[in-house]
Formats: C-alpha cells, sequence, structure tokens
C-alpha cells in the first residue's frame, strides 16, 4: 500500500507540473505575451497535486473496498458437476465461499470420509483459476460511480480552489467568493470528461493501475485547472 500510494504521488506529481507548464505556456499564447514559466506557480500547482494524492487515493481504496467490482462464481462445467454430484447423493450440498472454493458436506456434520486415510475429515475443494471465473458485479460498480462523480466530484473541486488560494496566502473572504463563482463551472467542465474515465477506470482497468491511468487523462484535467487558476490569481 506505501509503495502504490509514494507511486501514485510521484506520478501526480510528475504529470502536474507538466500540465501546468503547458497551462502556462497556453496563457501566455493566448495574452500574447513572451514564453515564460513562473516557477512559484509551478511550485504551488505541484505541491497541491502531491497533498492532494493521498486522500484521493484513500478514497478509490476505500470505494473498491467496500464495492468490489468483481465478484468470483463457478464455471458452468463446475456446477453442472456439483448438480450431477448432489443428484447421485454423493453430497448434500455445497458452499461457496467468498474467494471461489466450494466446501462439499457429506451428511448433517458436514463431513466426509477420506478413503485413504480412514478418517473423518473435512474436505475442502479449491477450484483452479481456469474453474474459477470473475464477473463484473453491476451493483457495486453503478455505487461506486455515483459515488465517485458527486461527493468525489465536489469534495475535489472544492478541495483545488480552496488548497490553491491558501497556498497562495489568500484571505478567506476571497476564497468563499472564488468557490461560490467557479465551483459550478468546474463541475459541469468535468462531466465532459471524468464520468468515460471512471467508467472505464472501474470496468477494465485494474486497480493498481487506476491511479496512472487517472493520472494520465488527468494531464488534460491539469492544463485545464492550470488556466482557471492563472484566471484566479
Amino acid at each position: 500500500m506505501v509503495s502504490q500510494l509514494l507511486r501514485a504521488m510521484t506520478q501526480a506529481a510528475v504529470l502536474s507540473a507538466l500540465s501546468n507548464i503547458i497551462g502556462q505556456l497556453i496563457t501566455c499564447h493566448k495574452s500574447n505575451a513572451s514564453y515564460t514559466i513562473s516557477p512559484t506557480v509551478l511550485l504551488q500547482f505541484t505541491l497541491f497535486s502531491l497533498l492532494a494524492c493521498p486522500p484521493n487515493f484513500v478514497w478509490q481504496s476505500w470505494l473498491e473496498g467496500q464495492f468490489p467490482g468483481y465478484t468470483e462464481s463457478l464455471a458452468p462445467s463446475e456446477k453442472e458437476r456439483l448438480v450431477d454430484d448432489a443428484v447421485q447423493g454423493k453430497t448434500s450440498g455445497s458452499v461457496t465461499n467468498f474467494n471461489g472454493s466450494v466446501k462439499k458436506r457429506d451428511g448433517e456434520n458436514g463431513v466426509t470420509k477420506n478413503k485413504d486415510e480412514g478418517a473423518m475429515t473435512e474436505k475442502n475443494t479449491t477450484l483452479s483459476p481456469a474453474k474459477a471465473s470473475k464477473r463484473l458485479n453491476k451493483k457495486n460498480t453503478l455505487i461506486k460511480f455515483s459515488l465517485d462523480q458527486t461527493i468525489g466530484a465536489a469534495v475535489n473541486t472544492i478541495l483545488f480552489l480552496v488548497g490553491i488560494a491558501l497556498l497562495r496566502g489568500q484571505s478567506w473572504d476571497f476564497i468563499y467568493k472564488q468557490v461560490t463563482h467557479d465551483f459550478w463551472p468546474m463541475i459541469y467542465a468535468g462531466q465532459r470528461l471524468w464520468p468515460m474515465v471512471s467508467v472505464m477506470q472501474f470496468t477494465v482497468v485494474p486497480f493498481e493501475y487506476r491511479q496512472l491511468v487517472g493520472s494520465s487523462v488527468g494531464l488534460v484535467w491539469g492544463v485545464y485547472l492550470s488556466l482557471i487558476a492563472g484566471g484566479s490569481k
């Protein structure tokens, strides 16, 4: 977990710095000014990204932990075998564990006889990866998507507006006006990009690579944020 967080913070810092440099160059181009980079603005933007990365990493980890996107299920052939065993009276039932293993029970005591050892032992049959398959949990995915695009989006937007302003030493009155002025425009702008990214993240991207994919897409978003931050000095 620690190594993943450090990797995520490094990626966020590098990509945020790059996006801020691009944003500053775009601002210079639009204002017909000479192409210069402000080290102070670059440092503020990069520092904010470093500070915002850990809570976002914890948020995504919590979402995946509470609402796992994929759950294991039995392959059709394995289901048929268990049904045949039950029909033939070889077992009185089966229990599928959360990790994809099947516990076979014989009789009321839930034990089977090991013919080789001649002892009564409890037997677990663990499915191999070839027999166990994972399927997308649509309900959990929908819950994660909804939480991420409502609570997550709102909190991240407010954190950005407040965090950048605090790093610049601006007053709380100014921060309040900044949040009320830029909050909804940023939310609307984000809805053009992040819902598609979230769907991809929660369905096809493994958890350990989500931060990298998100940071890569965030390069474009970071340019937009740099332009917002540049206009709110």
